[in-house]
């Protein structure tokens, strides 16, 4: 599917879209949130060792791309390790390979702010608890 497939209108698109990606991955589940930060959240059946016990997902935004990150702790959390740096909408192919290679990368990886490199975002979704400004959490490039 191209970009201009996925950036149309129509909802089939970007479900068909979504889905091929999900199937490459091997998601366990497809959670569409419809925020201003992600338009799905996809979990995955690998964990990030860092954070183990969560496990990881890929977040999509049709502006920005795919992220990697893990479930926050709350529920309708998502704390965003990295993005894949593919482009709004890469090929699912892409897509899974990228995440291979980054969940190996992130095998003896902790965070560490003297790096310079941000630390992880926290990215507030629709089962957030009440009172917080999902705008004002969003994550932006």
């Amino acid at each position: 599917m191209s970009i201009s497939q996925v950036r149309a209108t129509s909802s089939a698109n970007v479900g068909e879209y979504v889905g091929s990606v999900a199937t490459m991955v091997d998601a366990l589940s497809v959670d569409w949130w419809f925020t201003p930060a992600f338009d799905v959240v996809v979990t995955l059946s690998s964990e990030i060792p860092y954070y183990r016990g969560r496990k990881a997902v890929l977040a999509w935004n049709r502006h920005f791309g795919w992220s990697l990150g893990v479930h926050g702790l709350s529920q309708g959390n998502v704390l965003v390790v990295e993005a894949l740096g593919l482009g709004p909408a890469p090929d699912p192919a892409r897509c899974s390979d990228r995440v291979a290679e980054m969940l190996t990368e992130l095998a003896g990886w902790a965070p560490q702010r003297a790096t310079g490199k941000p630390a992880p975002r926290i990215v507030h979704g629709p089962g957030a608890p009440r009172g917080l400004d999902v705008r004002s959490r969003c994550w932006t490039r």
